[in-house]
């Protein structure tokens, strides 16, 4: 039974996207839908910067008398944010549009964002209720830096974060008004000036900003397609997120893919996504199962780099540290204040 207190209050829930990627945030939003309760109103904001209005208004068919959706554009919101700023692989400008969100939605004290490339299996509600308190944010622990020691070495030794410690950023839940009283973009964008994170980008700088303020998830609700990491009981799943290069339109054996097609079948371009799929060559999945061996690569060439942020965090003065980080309040805490 519905918690009579939590009866019809709001759930807000983020994605980011461009025109490109939109049919595939609509199996994530058609996922999500299919799930929610009657019991909740649920607002889904989808943040891009191209997206054309007869796209939209494909989307816009979704919704229902509980859940309202509105596209957002961010264009004037991240065009500086995200200048200069590394982008590689199957990432795009797209994945650092959750920095905006606290700032850019003040009418919001908690969000969810979600990367979507996922598919959501439970009442994406029951997230939202967690109790994070003043955690910057909750997140599942990475299962990259967990199932590959190399990735794990990289989080220790140039993030100085333990590697089952560092979060996946796909699915997040943000405290939106830690966010804005510490002023989390402007500690991203101190530090972006700082340093560029070549492996995996915003959530490099996410994990390193958030250190000592995460409220760690149950991996339910990031369930990451890795063939080689555990699973766990099919009835808890909570969000399916396939992540890294295992993505169901692409590789018919990728992990957890009967969800995606399950999903992907009740969209507005479910023909263009299976065309996508048999079009595939066996030349791109090679190249595609090649990105791990190069994210090892630049996880290694980071490990050995002399002057790697955290080499290079711990060799900075006092003074310096205040002049360049005047809002990086966090960032490792007293511990690693004392060894610089």
């Amino acid at each position: 039974m519905a918690n009579p207190n939590l009866r019809k209050s709001l759930v807000p829930v983020f994605f980011g996207c461009d025109a490109r990627f939109l049919r595939f945030t609509a199996v994530a939003l058609r996922s999500l839908i299919n799930n929610t309760s009657d019991d909740r109103r649920y607002h889904i904001h989808i943040l891009h910067t191209d997206v054309p209005a007869e796209l939209q208004r494909e989307v816009l068919k979704m919704r229902k008398k509980n859940v309202s959706i509105t596209f957002e554009d961010v264009t004037a919101d991240i065009s500086d944010l995200v200048r200069g700023l590394p982008i590689r692989d199957y990432y795009s400008p797209s994945t650092y549009y959750r920095i905006v969100i606290a700032s850019k939605f003040p009418q919001y004290n908690k969000a969810i964002y979600v990367d979507s490339d996922t598919v959501v299996v439970d009442d994406i509600a029951k997230l939202y209720d967690i109790n994070i308190g003043r955690n910057y944010i909750a997140a599942v622990p990475e299962a990259v830096s967990i199932a590959i020691p190399e990735v794990g070495r990289y989080t220790e030794e140039v993030l100085g974060i333990p590697y089952n410690r560092y979060f996946n950023a796909g699915v997040v839940v943000i405290n939106c008004k830690e966010w804005r009283e510490h002023d989390v973009l402007g500690q991203f964008i101190q530090l972006s000036n700082f340093y560029n994170f070549s492996v995996a980008q915003d959530q490099d700088y996410l994990n390193v900003i958030c250190k000592n303020r995460v409220y760690y998830l149950h991996r339910r609700w990031n369930m990451e397609a890795i063939s080689d990491y555990p699973s766990i009981n099919e009835k808890n799943y909570g969000i399916i997120h396939y992540a890294f290069a295992a993505k169901p339109w692409h590789d018919i054996n990728a992990p957890y893919g009967f969800y995606f097609w399950k999903y992907a079948s009740q969209t507005y371009d479910f023909d263009a996504i299976k065309h996508i799929w048999a079009d595939y060559t066996a030349e791109q999945l090679q190249a595609e199962a090649a990105v791990a061996d190069k994210v090892i690569g630049l996880c290694l060439e980071e490990i050995a780099n002399p002057k790697n942020y955290l080499r290079s965090m711990k060799q900075m003065k006092h003074g310096r540290f205040e002049a360049m980080f005047p809002l990086l309040n966090v960032v490792y805490g007293e511990a690693v204040r004392a060894s610089i």
